[in-house]
């Protein structure tokens, strides 16, 4: 971990109202200690919110990506900025002598509410990028420091309202600001969000600043309690229902005819020896005569298919089976609770429900829950895939994403895409499914984790109970991620549309079921509408046991292949990112008799590329010091002109990889670099090709790195 100090400076702005507030009133200001309060209170979310406010989104999401008239540029993947080519942020700034990338730059009142950055290196925890915020205008910070360290939970910021993810750091600590707000990095901007609430005009903001969050400290603990130690009211009517239901039966309670809330509901299935059983059984709920809830309880608690513990803020599942929700679920008159059992052997079901006062009012919201299935997906051609479309008021409030992999390579590099009252283009535009559900490298982190606002239940085959042993990348078999919402929910007055990006590594047919939670008026629709047909079409599991095909495609080398000294295999190479068209082959060129020295008689052909496709390949440094590297590659009668990069810089003349027949290149020169966390990241573009070539293709063998003194 590298651990740099961090400083705040004082930045004090007068705006009307006082720091501690206890309610969230309508005529009161907005502030640090009011947004932590509304932050622990449940009551709070089921209630369209009275200070007026959308929720925004700055990241480093690819900006050729404009319009889903243009399906290339729409699923453009280069969601990041590692070189000057990129330009994922705002702009640059010289301040002071030195270099500041903007990555948020908002005017007006607002509040951020969450911020994510991942590892540089997914093997390497930690960053030397020293992260600012400006407020109001400010020329000087008012928050300065390490990102990693600031936002980890292990500094200034506590856990949970900072938390080290799955290789990433994410904070929910909200920083209000009354008339604008800058935000800057001081080197390229990897991959990052930055999601903060827009106030309207009305709404009094009181600036943050350390003097107010050294006030707020006993506040600030209270608060990381209450996320760790989630508990409903106790206060309460408690209804139960024990019953054993019969194969496609259902069984009701009726709860407190009167106006009231649900503060605590859980399920007990009798066993989980069939995991399906989380799918086939259904969760139903009536409010004022309105069916507002039909889901799965494996996605309505968020652990998805089979008994996978976890806790969070609004949902815990034990690992004796029991299933808990304190979502608070006003009505006015009567409420229904129902499970139907959509499989055909019987189901021992233990409900119960709490239900509390409550006081209804213009700003009441009817909680809704509803769930989406479809198998199978196809991951070729890339697509936009629909959580939920929703018409009316409300407030999305989370939602749980189980899928089926059949294959080992990474399915999740699609963007979140959130359209909110009829938005042309989504104000909320991510930058990979692993990153909405706050963690990062999502091909190597299939290990369980848990926080009061996210979780990954179980990813390949691990969960709480049986924890990821190494370090292997393996997405095989079904994943669960979960995410719920309090300050960063999402208002829509007339309608609100979530798509999640199909983006896979792999051309396969995979299977996605979504639950997703909002709270809305009486007359606010859905697109999700129970489907039972699809609740028992759960994609079937591959083989668990066996390695894919197309995964281990790396050919052996024979035993008098010759071996280059310092080399790195490009089959060995992480592929950082590449155009959609491309197709890795590895290929034994000794089996295909061709006449050369290659390192290991081996080296990858790059099929079906085209002019103007790039792909990234990251190559592990060897020593600390500055490296000498050359590329050996191919030449051949369907190669093009490539240019090469190392780290952003480009280091050679074009390079015309055309030969009359297969033979080797003549070693090619990249220079004298320094790596960057331990790498080197080449980037190839292919730039044209010989008149006389009959494609752009090209070949690459291995790299060899020379330490320099």
């Amino acid at each position: 971990m590298i651990n740099m100090p961090f400083r705040f400076t004082f930045s004090v702005v007068a705006v009307l109202g006082f720091l501690f507030v206890t309610e969230s009133l309508g005529d009161e200001p907005v502030t640090m200690t009011s947004l932590l309060h509304e932050m622990t209170d449940r009551d709070s979310v089921a209630r369209y919110p009275n200070h007026d406010f959308r929720l925004k989104q700055a990241s480093s999401y690819n900006r050729a990506s404009k319009t889903p008239d243009d399906p290339k540029g729409w699923f453009d993947n280069i969601d990041r900025s590692t070189n000057d080519s990129h330009k994922n942020y705002v702009r640059v700034e010289e301040t002071g002598g030195r270099k500041e990338y903007v990555v948020m730059e908002h005017e007006g009142a607002g509040a951020i509410t969450r911020f994510w950055v991942p590892w540089r290196d997914q093997l390497k925890p930690g960053t030397d990028v020293i992260i600012r915020f400006y407020l109001d205008g400010d020329s000087e910070p008012a928050i300065e420091g390490n990102m990693f360290d600031l936002f980890q939970g292990k500094g200034l910021i506590p856990f949970p309202l900072a938390h080290e993810s799955l290789r990433s750091a994410v904070s929910f600590f909200p920083i209000p600001y009354a008339k604008g707000c800058k935000v800057t990095m001081s080197d390229q901007p990897f991959f990052f969000q930055l999601t903060y609430r827009e106030y309207s005009d009305d709404v009094a903001v009181k600036t943050f600043s350390m003097e107010d969050f050294t006030a707020a400290k006993p506040m600030i603990d209270t608060a990381c309690q209450k996320l760790l130690n989630p508990t409903a009211s106790a206060a309460g009517e408690v209804v139960d229902l024990k019953k054993s239901i019969g194969g496609g039966k259902e069984e009701s309670v009726s709860l407190p005819a009167r106006e009231a809330a649900i503060t605590e509901l859980s399920v007990k299935l009798g066993n989980y020896d069939d995991p399906n059983v989380t799918r086939h059984v259904v969760l139903k709920i009536s409010f004022d005569d309105k069916e507002t809830v039909w889901c799965p309880i494996g996605d309505f608690f968020g652990g998805g298919i089979g008994l996978n513990p976890f806790q969070g803020w609004y949902r815990t599942v034990d690992a004796d089976g029991k299933m808990s929700c304190r979502w608070v679920m006003p009505y006015r008159d009567n409420a229904n609770v129902s499970v139907v059992n959509l499989g055909d052997v019987p189901v021992d079901v233990e409900l119960s429900a709490t239900v509390g006062d409550w006081k209804w009012d213009s700003s009441s919201m009817y909680f809704h829950s509803g769930w989406r299935g479809q198998y199978p997906v196809q991951t070729w051609p890339y697509s936009d895939w629909n959580y939920v479309t929703l018409k009316g008021r409300g407030v999305y409030v989370g939602d749980t994403l189980t899928i089926m992999n059949p294959v080992e390579r990474w399915w999740g590099e699609g963007d979140e895409k959130i359209f909110v009252d009829g938005e042309s283009f989504p104000s909320i535009f991510g930058t990979g499914t692993e990153d909405y559900y706050a963690y990062s490298w999502g091909g190597r982190s299939t290990d369980f984790y848990e926080h009061p606002f996210h979780a990954q239940p179980f990813s390949h085959k691990y969960n709480k109970l049986n924890r990821k042993p190494g370090n292997e990348k393996n997405t095989k078999g079904f994943s669960t991620e979960t995410r719920t919402r309090s300050l960063d929910t999402m208002p829509f007055a007339s309608s609100l549309k979530l798509d999640m990006e199909v983006w896979s590594w792999t051309d396969c047919e995979m299977g996605y079921g979504v639950g997703a939670y909002w709270y809305g008026d009486a007359d606010t629709t859905s697109s999700n509408k129970p489907d039972p047909v699809e609740a028992l079409n759960v994609p079937p599991l591959p083989d668990m046991s066996t390695a894919d095909p197309e995964v281990e495609t790396a050919p052996k080398a024979s035993s008098n292949a010759t071996e280059f000294k310092n080399a790195v295999e490009c089959e060995k190479m992480e592929v950082v990112s590449k155009s959609e068209t491309v197709v890795l082959k590895p290929q034994n060129l000794r089996k295909l008799k061709l006449k050369g020295t290659w390192n290991l008689d081996t080296h990858v052909l790059f099929k079906d590329a085209q002019v103007g496709d790039v792909v990234e390949l990251r190559i592990p440094a060897s020593s600390p010091s500055a490296e000498k590297l050359v590329l050996h590659a191919t030449r051949s009668q369907d190669f093009g002109i490539v240019r090469l990069s190392v780290n952003g810089k480009q280091v050679a003349p074009d390079v015309d990889l055309y030969a009359a027949k297969p033979i080797p290149s003549e070693a090619i020169q990249l220079g004298t670099c320094d790596s960057v966390n331990s790498a080197y990241v080449l980037r190839v573009e292919l730039v044209g090709k010989n008149p006389q070539s009959k494609d752009a293709f090209f070949g690459l063998d291995c790299v060899t790195l020379t330490p320099v003194e």
